[in-house]
């Protein structure tokens, strides 16, 4: 079998998550100098249960300002005046701190979840509850690290619970977050963006301008799960253009700083922007790191060599990035890894390693349900026993494979609605937000006016001649300005008439065109061809997600359509075997960013070409598609050597099957709207081409787009 294998770099979600648990104590960290200065002489006159809480606040205060030595010692102190004093709410809270410490300083994950357990066993003894909620936060994301999903979710969701008593809006906003990276990790993608949106929710209610930007990485996260970097590369320029000096010194003070970065060139290496992501790359100082940084630089760089064909290099720096998450017990990293290295020994031609590292990866994803990861030991199993003729291994972990591989696809489409969903509420609540402003505008402008007007009335007890020329002026004016206003009324509800109806055109294309692809992929299905079905379905994924984006936009690029419509006959000339090739030109020089026609536009012609010319012609067929620009006119001609209109007329006149071309009259019917809204034209025509003996040698279809005039339509 010939697979191809690919990096898909997951994100890691502790790795924007980590500076989540942080952001409240942080924030107040950078604006006081030293609070612990005041805590100590605070402490001094104090005795018995209010110096151990003292004591205790000390410890996490120079957790906060990263000194672990001082940290330590007051947790040590409040430990041992709580046990003299059998103070069980001390002990609970000291635990708490070393725990705290255990994550904060060292990434020691089953230190901090032993001491964390240890904490809440002391709280389980006392009704002062107060801090428990930090222990829920130090177990949560202990069990996260672990790969230990249900626990981790089930004490992220005890502090979701206590933080809403408590009026905690942070608390509340760090859970929902760990929630939704929880489910991230888990694939589980819609539910993730479920959770995201609770907790931005969080944010815009707090005005909270940390919390606000932190989102959008891991929104950012989300849209590069689902494949979708264009959209993930957006959200994370967002965020870094929000930044301002505090939140700058606050990322560069913090550990999250190195994962964000690193997430960010890794972006532009899944979208083969090499020279890019290296520019990000030699901006971290890897001399000055220590291994709680330098395993991300390792891993990240390491996947972007794999994607540069670079073995040697990439496996090098994997090697050393297992052994530094090994050595912190980051189980999310190390399946990672594990798998990484399994693909690099594979194309290695080193398949006894490969089978190794992809068997012990295989069982950690299986321990922790991480479907993807699942998905990706699998195809490596199969395709190293493939190569080394193990046919009966090779087929049980082929259909292993097939089988995680459709619901990894279902789990990545359901993101892709969420997203799409996400999206359209976002615009809803743009617009809504702008309806408002205006509103908010048209009120303040009416107080202002009958401030004027007051004003003037008192003003015309004393001048009455000046007031009434005055009134009599703006009557006439209020007269102009209805007439006026009724007439562009009147032009903009025509506009939009012609709006409405076009959007119902794009509408009604849509579902043709999907039930098309849909019917391809049940004659796969029915002819039992399972593998060439899951390659069909996962190329109609990625077009029906360019559909669904593009399908918003009353104009898009001819790039982006010329890119749905190469997918489109790749998908055809897949489906009927390469029956037929195609070419793609330009006569003169066009930039396709630069020009802007409807959406789904070319599609329907050629899929009429194709149906009807080439899929009834015995020999090789071939699709000619050239563009011409000429003044404001594009010009588009679609050729194909099929066996003509008429031989396609007959052959349909014979069959039991008499559909109509419901893509092209949907098509004619929309170029004749844009043709009505606007000056110039906008049409198509055939044209019967013959060899030089008079027999049907194909069909010609020329279409024109009057440019100029169809942007001002829009405008």
């Amino acid at each position: 079998m010939n697979i191809r294998l690919s990096i898909v770099a997951f994100l890691s979600p502790a790795s924007i998550f980590f500076f989540i648990i942080q952001i409240f104590c942080w924030s107040i960290a950078i604006a006081q100098k030293e609070p612990t200065d005041s805590l100590k002489k605070k402490l001094l006159p104090l005795r018995d249960t209010a110096r151990i809480d003292c004591l205790n606040e000390l410890g996490f205060q120079y957790i906060k300002f990263s000194k672990k030595d001082s940290a330590e010692h007051y947790a040590l102190l409040a430990y041992e005046e709580s046990k003299k004093l059998n103070y069980i709410h001390g002990i609970a809270e000291s635990f708490s701190c070393k725990s705290r410490i255990a994550k904060h300083f060292d990434d020691d994950f089953i230190k901090s979840e032993a001491l964390g357990r240890e904490s809440l066993h002391w709280y389980e003894k006392t009704n002062n509850k107060k801090g428990i909620e930090t222990v829920y936060d130090e177990l949560w994301y202990a069990f996260f690290a672990e790969s230990k999903y249900d626990e981790a979710y089930k004490y992220a969701e005890k502090k979701y619970e206590r933080c809403k008593i408590t009026g905690d809006e942070y608390g509340m906003y760090d859970a929902l977050s760990g929630m939704g990276v929880i489910h991230f990790q888990k694939g589980n993608y819609d539910t993730s963006f479920y959770f995201y949106q609770q907790a931005q929710q969080v944010a815009f209610t707090a005005k909270n301008e940390i919390w606000a930007t932190s989102i959008l990485f891991n929104f950012g996260t989300l849209y590069r799960a689902i494949e979708d970097y264009a959209t993930a590369s957006n959200y994370y320029r967002q965020a870094f253009q929000r930044d301002n000096p505090e939140n700058t010194k606050f990322r560069i003070e913090t550990d999250w700083d190195i994962w964000v970065k690193m997430e960010y060139a890794e972006l532009f290496s899944l979208q083969n922007q090499f020279d890019s992501a290296w520019y990000y790359y030699n901006l971290f100082d890897k001399t000055k790191a220590g291994i709680k940084d330098l395993r991300i630089y390792l891993i990240s760089t390491g996947e972007t060599y794999f994607l540069q064909k670079k073995y040697n290099n990439a496996l090098q720096n994997f090697l050393e990035g297992l052994t530094y998450h090994r050595k912190l017990n980051d189980r999310n990293e190390v399946k990672r890894t594990l798998l990484d290295i399994a693909k690099t020994y594979f194309v290695m031609n080193n398949d006894k390693a490969a089978l190794k590292y992809a068997q012990e990866g295989l069982n950690l994803a299986l321990q922790t349900k991480s479907r993807q990861f699942i998905r990706n030991a699998y195809q490596i199993l199969y395709s190293v026993y493939d190569r080394l003729h193990k046919t009966d291994s090779a087929y049980y972990y082929y259909k292993k494979y097939i089988t995680i591989k459709e619901v990894v696809v279902s789990d990545q489409t359901k993101g892709r609605f969420a997203a799409y969903n996400y999206e359209q509420k976002i615009e809803l609540l743009n617009k809504e937000k702008l309806i408002n402003q205006q509103q908010l505008n048209l009120q303040h402008q009416k107080l202002k006016n009958e401030s004027f007007l007051r004003n003037i009335l008192i003003g015309g007890m004393f001048v009455v001649l000046l007031l009434s020329i005055i009134v009599f002026r703006n009557i006439m004016l209020k007269r102009k300005n209805e007439k006026l206003q009724s007439e562009r009324t009147q032009a903009e509800l025509k506009q939009q008439s012609s709006e409405l109806e076009m959007q119902a055109l794009r509408a009604r294309m849509n579902p043709h065109f999907i039930f098309n692809c849909l019917n391809s992929i049940n004659r796969f299905i029915l002819k039992n061809e399972t593998e060439a079905a899951s390659d069909y379905l996962t190329k109609f994924s990625r077009l029906i997600r360019m559909v669904l984006i593009n399908s918003k936009n009353k104009l898009i690029t001819l790039e982006d359509e010329l890119e749905m419509l190469r997918l489109y006959l790749d998908m055809e000339r897949f489906r009927f075997k390469n029956a037929f090739d195609y070419n793609i030109g330009f006569v003169n020089s066009i930039d396709i960013n630069n020009i802007f026609i409807p959406p789904l536009l070319l599609q329907p012609f050629a899929e009429n070409a194709i149906w009807h010319g080439l899929m009834n012609k015995e020999e090789h067929g071939h699709l000619e598609i050239l563009f011409r620009l000429e003044e404001n006119r594009l010009i588009c001609s679609i050729t194909d050597n099929g066996i003509g209109r008429k031989a396609a007329e007959n052959i349909k006149s014979k069959s039991a099957e008499k559909q109509k071309s419901m893509g092209l009259r949907i098509t004619k019917e929309r170029l004749a709207l844009l043709g009505a809204s606007q000056e110039g034209d906008a049409s198509f025509e055939f044209e019967d081409l013959a060899d030089k003996n008079g027999n049907a040698a194909g069909t010609r279809v020329i279409l024109k787009i009057t440019i100029k005039d169809l942007l001002k339509s829009y405008l």
